[in-house]
């Protein structure tokens, strides 16, 4: 495994630490920013397993995750 994986993977997991321990808070725009974290890494992983299998169909997916982040942000932000 790559060392850039390793990285995505370590930022995955100290985003999702942080909505664990980050919950119990009074603000919660300390949780949207680690789900944004999360969402971050995922769009990464994705992006670059699409670019490396190089099947032009499946380039779909960081779009449409994308789209579901904003949509994430908008709800918490509203």
């Amino acid at each position: 495994m790559p060392s850039i994986y390793i990285n995505i993977a370590l930022a995955f997991t100290i985003s999702l630490l942080g909505i664990g321990v980050l919950t119990y808070h009074s603000h919660l725009i300390s949780s949207l920013l680690c789900l944004e974290g999360i969402i971050l890494s995922l769009f990464i992983v994705s992006t670059l397993t699409t670019l490396n299998i190089h099947f032009s169909l499946a380039n779909i997916v960081p779009i449409t995750l994308l789209v579901f982040t904003a949509c994430e942000a908008a709800v918490g932000l509203a």
